[in-house]
């Protein structure tokens, strides 16, 4: 489809856009040649299968696929007021079943049911203790045939195989009683995915949406036979053979495609041996394809509002409760993720880039006048949930779809409204922005946002001064922290012209600086740490916020007239280029922007998500254990290409975060340099990777599907992102779904469209 058709049909990302199938890697993935195959639970009976939790099992003849009889599970979704959730798990012996010969398990699975769009089960498999959660998309009214691949599973002895559907609520137009029927659960022999690591094998890693006319243009692989490729105009059919190079890196052996002199407008393949690359452009708008397709994923994670072909008006509610007493609605905005929950943190950075993403695209109205509706979404869901005292709501998780029936004796709708400075900061910085977008088309919503940024930066500079944060967060990273302070206060200062608040953003700075590695004791200097003490180095595991003290001394850079201050500023920034450089020799040819630079004796255990039974020591031995898996730099001090994570892995955010950080350096200096560097952590997410995956749901291609949980497959979602396993650092993209790497998140798609806000 055309991009003009895209925009058309969808009227401008308004109503759902639809993948291919066939680019979809689990059409190839269910049609893989399977070679030997073993059936362990054909549905016979089920004198093998036990239920625990909620509802009955027996045999049914009303929907089969290869049998007679297929196992029906029998519940109910009507648990509204139940905490915490029930569910309804099936558990088959398999009595310590050798199945190491096979590397995939499948299953047949029809959900009889009226009135959801989507369920998600959680397939469990492995040996005691080593198992993993598969967790597809299973649609109702119709057959599935689920496939997971298994090799990296211990399965000599076998136990555990357990399907445990999620019990997620009964929304308005849905009937709560369902009818779950499984024919065939199978253990299979099929030719696995390359999964991990970074060789391409004969894959051909490329930019699946194209590549800026002003852009380095590079694809490569693992294997090639030819000294010469070809890159075919498919407009023209023109043909132009151009070298093959090779390369020896800190990576591997690859062959690279350069095309970077090609810059005429047009759509491309490359073919190099007997292989070809999928079409993609050379274009100023090749990025735009996927800007629409996130606005439709935006518009699928708005909350409270009927959205066509996701779910009704939901969550009306929930709401927030200040100390108080009083109470604000908190649906709205989006969801923020595939548990539909909701954070304000998220919210604020995702409304921002919108709101930047708008005023760096007005002279295409149509784009525009979208970013407009979608930023209203967040910045109406800041201006709503605030109490105008610092307090807002945080952190709401709605955990299910709801009745919308205010019932006294209903808890579970409750969260708790807090006062912290981050939040706040952010809020102001958002709400600023979205004063400036709106001043001259809506002179009432842009006081309103101008007034409430106003107040909120004043609430967060006491918050923060007074050491008070939210529960869920903890008490403020210092670097993190100030970098919002600052970019907030550019923003007021942009729609003030109140010299108070340059002045404050010069203020916080001071702080920002100090918490930069400036010395020669280091192997590398330039990076950040947590605080001004330097105990602990700025790194992220999940959310990724490493832009904030970058992104707030550029835009302080920008906004500053020439003098000492700007030139301090100059130097810092120009500090983390040398640092970004540096690391980056490690990368080639994915030119991945590298996780951190880390030491063994300044990691902060506390800013790591642990099991709650997991004892901090242990954690902490393992993340050390995984730092020394980077590259030794001496003296403690390592380099990971991929971050360190104890339990939440995926690592799109933290990519994304440092690369905002990048952009903003690159724009401010007009570093072509740097503005490559950042196009290559657009280009890894959307298929120059080791597994020429496109991550994004329903844009380029081979892009596998995701944890949406509560709705179909979105069009435009991209996940948490690809992570490692054990203590590797190397990538990891399994055909396992699950959370917390495969779940769709806003927080992602946001910092690709503030990106991209600095980049087109």
């Amino acid at each position: 489809m055309s991009l003009d058709d895209l925009i058309i049909k969808s009227n401008g990302a308004r109503k759902e856009i639809f993948d291919k199938e066939e680019n979809c890697s689990d059409y190839r993935f269910k049609n893989k040649h399977v070679y030997e195959k073993l059936v362990i639970f054909d549905s016979k009976n089920f004198s093998s299968c036990t239920l625990n939790g909620r509802g009955s099992i027996s045999l049914s003849s009303k929907y089969t696929k290869t049998n007679p009889f297929a196992l029906c599970l029998s519940t109910s979704t009507d648990i509204e007021n139940i905490t915490p959730r029930p569910s309804s798990s099936l558990r088959f012996a398999l009595n310590g079943l050798n199945l190491e010969k096979y590397n995939r398990i499948s299953a047949l699975c029809y959900i009889e049911a009226t009135g959801y769009q989507n369920f998600y089960f959680h397939f469990a498999f492995g040996n005691d203790g080593h198992h993993t959660n598969h967790a597809p998309s299973i649609y109702p009214n119709q057959w599935t045939y689920v496939t997971w691949e298994c090799n990296h599973i211990k399965r000599d002895n076998v136990n555990l195989m357990t399907v445990t559907p999620y019990l997620m609520g009964c929304p308005p137009e849905a009937l709560p009683n369902i009818n779950i029927y499984i024919d065939n659960i199978s253990a299979e022999v099929v030719d696995l995915e390359y999964d991990l690591g970074w060789d391409l094998e004969d894959r051909i890693a490329y930019s699946h949406v194209g590549y800026l006319p002003i852009s380095k243009k590079q694809a490569f692989s693992s294997t090639c036979n030819s000294d010469y490729f070809t890159i075919v105009n498919e407009d023209t059919l023109k043909s132009i053979r151009m070298k093959v190079k090779e390369l020896n890196s800190n990576l591997g052996h690859f062959y690279l495609f350069d095309f970077s002199s090609i810059n005429e407008i047009g759509n491309y393949h490359l073919e190099v041996d007997n292989r070809k690359t999928e079409s993609f452009m050379i274009d100023f708008v090749c990025y735009d394809s996927s800007i629409w397709k996130s606005l439709n994923f935006l518009r699928s994670l708005r909350c409270g509002e009927d959205v066509e072909g996701v779910h009704s008006a939901c969550h009306l509610n929930c709401r927030s409760v200040h100390p108080d007493g009083r109470t604000v609605p908190t649906f709205g905005g989006w969801h923020d993720a595939g548990d539909v929950s909701q954070f304000e943190i998220c919210t604020a950075e995702m409304a921002h880039a919108i709101c930047d993403l708008a005023l760096k695209n007005k002279a295409d109205s149509f784009m525009f006048n979208r970013l407009l509706e979608e930023a209203k979404v967040g910045l109406n869901w800041l201006l709503r949930t605030r109490f105008g005292d610092g307090y807002r709501a945080n952190a709401v998780g709605y955990s299910i779809w709801r009745k919308n029936t205010l019932d006294p004796t209903n808890t579970s709708i409750i969260s708790k409204a807090e006062e912290g400075s981050f939040e706040n900061f952010l809020s102001a910085a958002a709400l600023a922005s979205g004063a400036n977008l709106f001043k001259d088309l809506d002179i009432i919503y842009s006081d309103w946002c101008k007034r409430s940024a106003i107040e909120d930066f004043k609430f967060a500079c006491s918050e923060y001064l007074n050491k008070i944060y939210t529960v869920r967060w903890g008490e403020p990273i210092e670097s993190q922290t100030m970098g919002a302070a600052i970019l907030a206060a550019c923003e007021i200062y942009v729609i003030t012209n109140d010299i108070f608040y340059l002045e404050k953003a010069l203020e916080f700075s001071k702080i920002v600086m100090n918490c930069q590695e400036k010395g020669n004791d280091t192997p590398m200097k330039g990076f950040f740490y947590e605080d001004q003490e330097h105990k602990y180095i700025l790194a992220y595991e999940h959310r990724g916020h490493e832009q904030s003290p970058v992104q707030g001394l550029a835009r302080l850079y920008q906004l500053l007239p020439n003098g000492d201050n700007k030139d301090k500023i100059k130097k810092s920034l120009e500090l983390y280029r040398s640092y970004v450089l540096e690391s980056m020799k490690y990368t080639k040819p994915y030119n991945l922007l590298p996780g951190h630079i880390y030491h063994i004796d300044k990691i902060n255990i506390e800013h790591f998500t642990v099991f709650p039974k997991t004892a901090k020591l242990e954690a902490l031995q393992s993340l050390i254990a995984q730092v020394k898996e980077g590259i030794d730099l001496g003296n403690g001090w390592y380099l990971r290409i991929m971050p360190i994570a104890y339990t939440r892995r995926g690592f799109h955010a933290t990519l994304l975060s440092k690369a905002k950080g990048v952009s903003m350096i690159a724009k401010v200096f007009n570093d072509t340099e740097l503005r490559n560097i950042v196009i290559s952590q657009l280009e890894w997410i959307l298929g120059k990777n080791p597994f020429a995956s496109s991550t994004m749901y329903g844009e380029g291609h081979n892009y596998h599907p995701l944890y949406v949980a509560f709705s179909r497959q979105i069009v435009g979602a991209l996940p948490v992102g690809i992570k490692t396993k054990d203590e590797k650092d190397l990538p990891y993209w399994p055909t396992i779904n699950n959370a917390v790497y495969k779940e769709i998140w806003g927080h992602t798609t946001g910092k690709y469209l503030w990106v991209l806000a600095d980049v087109l």
